[in-house]
């Protein structure tokens, strides 16, 4: 038995393949994954041979419009297979939403901080790099106290680009001391990055020590985009690919 995760973004989809079995394991089994754009999302069951290797359930977080959402359930009911979408709730898979309306927080932050939890990660910062980047606090106990929206890293060079004369979207490299246009983009960008999580990370740890909490939290990094942090980061961070299709299996196994 496998069950499918989807994880529909604001500009792509991913999902994975878990294996249904194995419901005593601290981490999931991950039997395959993949992605593609959301133009693509109705070749979906097809590209991907779910037809012929049919899942036993589909679980889906998505951030996106109904368009992609109802292009998916129509491929799965073609094959007799049924597609159940998560949202976010007050407290699920023991982490508490601190949300003044839980039901508002996105699907996708919400499946991150489930499986950050799952890998006993907490106390942490849970950092998803992709379109947007956010940047979520979850304390030892798995309270989500709170978090911040940044423009991605695509997202802010786009903005520079149709808002500044003479700019292009095309940068360069990380440098800490950039010489030319292109590279000064990409350390710009990826600063601004740095700077919103460390402060992220900052606010949590002050927050512990207030309580007398002597952990000092992780920061865990996920997304497209969450390669080009990693080394930038000071203090004890970990990359996790799948971070929110592992919440998603979560969700699905505890619904």
């Amino acid at each position: 038995m496998a069950l499918l995760a989807l994880d529909i973004g604001n500009t792509r989809l991913k999902w994975a393949l878990f294996d249904d079995t194995n419901a005593g394991s601290a981490l999931p089994s991950i039997l395959s994954r993949g992605a593609m754009f959301l133009a693509e999302v109705d070749q979906l069951v097809e590209r991907e041979g779910f037809a012929h290797s049919k899942p036993s359930r589909v679980i889906g977080s998505h951030v996106a419009g109904i368009a992609s959402r109802e292009k998916i359930e129509r491929q799965f009911a073609a094959i007799g297979v049924g597609v159940r979408w998560m949202g976010a709730t007050e407290q699920a898979c023991g982490v508490t939403n601190g949300y003044v309306d839980p039901t508002r927080l996105g699907t996708d932050r919400w499946a991150a901080l489930i499986a950050a939890k799952a890998r006993n990660l907490a106390p942490c910062v849970v950092v998803s790099a992709g379109t947007a980047l956010t940047v979520d606090q979850l304390d030892e106990h798995g309270n989500f106290l709170g978090g911040a929206i940044v423009a991605g890293y695509h997202a802010m060079l786009g903005g520079l680009a149709g808002n500044t004369a003479a700019l292009s979207v095309d940068a360069g490299d990380w440098a800490a001391q950039p010489k030319n246009t292109r590279d000064a983009l990409a350390t710009g960008a990826i600063d601004a990055m740095v700077g919103a999580i460390l402060r992220g990370r900052d606010r949590l740890l002050r927050s512990l020590r207030e309580r007398g909490v002597s952990q000092t939290p992780r920061i865990v990094l996920t997304g497209g985009s969450a390669y080009r942090l990693l080394e930038h980061i000071e203090g004890e961070a970990v990359l996790v690919d799948a971070l929110a299709l592992e919440g998603v299996y979560w969700l699905g196994r505890n619904p």
